[in-house]
């Protein structure tokens, strides 16, 4: 065993000279790391989109917007599940996928509700001019 002190000689070392890491052949991610360390999944594709079209839609479900955008994230996120179901241990973010998909949904909902609500009340007004109209005439034939 030696005893290191730091007040002693040490032998002269080789300066060290940093490269930058080769690409890893044969990745099945097709990124390149650091060597020693595991390579970096990509992302779902569309993961990111999906989560901001399902927060948008709630958001703008008031809105025919919301309607839109909850479709539009639902479409997308199909396709990320279809990748994700084809080769779960490629990709991260089905997380962040999955729950754009459910805000997707909750948005949709909640914007066809709200033209369901529009429409009732569209033939509410509808129904009631009507019965008006059809009172003054009833009035002048003498009812």
């Amino acid at each position: 065993m030696e005893n290191f002190n730091e007040n002693q000689p040490q032998p002269a070392q080789e300066p060290v000279q940093y490269q930058q890491p080769a690409a890893e052949t044969g990745s099945p991610y097709g990124v390149t790391s650091t060597p020693g360390m595991p390579p970096v999944k990509p992302t779902l594709p569309n993961a990111v989109a999906v989560l901001v079209l399902g927060i948008l839609s709630i958001v703008t479900s008031c809105w025919f917007v919301g309607l839109i955008l909850g479709i539009v994230g639902l479409v997308l996120s199909g396709k990320g599940r279809r990748i994700h179901l084809a080769s779960p241990e490629s990709y991260t973010g089905y997380g962040m996928l999955n729950a754009g998909r459910v805000l997707s949904i909750i948005g949709v909902c909640i914007g066809g509700l709200y033209m369901l609500c529009l429409l009732m009340i569209g033939g509410l007004i509808g129904i009631g001019a009507g019965l008006a109209e059809l009172s003054e005439s009833f009035r002048a034939i003498g009812y």
